[in-house]
């Protein structure tokens, strides 16, 4: 069942990491993405971004993994323009098309989860939505997710249920709470659960 659900929505809703094959979203394919997350997914990372800016320490720097064309990094800049923020997705096309989305709104670079292209320490916030599940190495995601992060800082992850929960809090990452959230009309037909980690001390 789970495996049916997943080619259902890899088909139908956006995904923003390792997708197609562990091959990036490019060409054609990224523009039909960017067009469907700006027409059918905006009330679901505005309820995400919400969520996100509810706990964000004031002009915390924040890192959004698999942030695709950007469209939860759009609307966290409306809801709390204080925030300082970054994004990474593995494909070129994709961060071209945040680019274009955000302006100069947010750093975005094209890179893997599994190799981000930052110092260690540097952000408050680490945070993603409906990627981690697409990661060819999660474990390896999560290692560089607690470099990257400053001492107490925090993940926030949203994903399917079948999602790598686990290995997020292999190492370095102390699972605070793991639940079902209600991320919109999608609660419907398909189930998110939000993880919130720290990085140990």
């Amino acid at each position: 069942m789970k495996v049916v659900q997943y080619n259902h929505w890899r088909t139908a809703m956006p995904h923003h990491d390792h997708a197609h094959g562990n091959r990036p979203i490019e060409g054609r394919h990224s523009r039909n993405y960017d067009r469907m997350a700006r027409l059918l997914m905006k009330p679901v990372y505005r309820r995400i971004a919400a969520d996100i800016a509810a706990s964000a320490p004031r002009g915390a720097a924040l890192l959004d993994i698999g942030t695709g064309p950007g469209i939860l990094l759009q609307a966290l800049h409306r809801t709390r323009p204080d925030l300082r923020l970054s994004g990474v997705d593995l494909a070129a096309d994709m961060v071209d098309l945040a680019r274009r989305n955000l302006g100069d709104r947010a750093e975005l670079h094209a890179a893997d989860a599994a190799a981000l292209p930052f110092e260690d320490d540097r952000f408050d916030l680490v945070v993603s939505s409906y990627s981690s599940h697409h990661w060819g190495d999660p474990r390896a995601g999560a290692d560089e997710i607690a470099r990257v992060l400053k001492s107490g800082g925090r993940l926030l992850n949203y994903d399917f249920p079948h999602a790598p929960w686990d290995a997020l809090t292999a190492s370095g990452l102390a699972a605070v709470r793991r639940s079902p959230f209600k991320a919109g009309w999608t609660s419907l037909i398909m189930k998110t659960t939000r993880l919130e980690a720290e990085k140990r001390p």
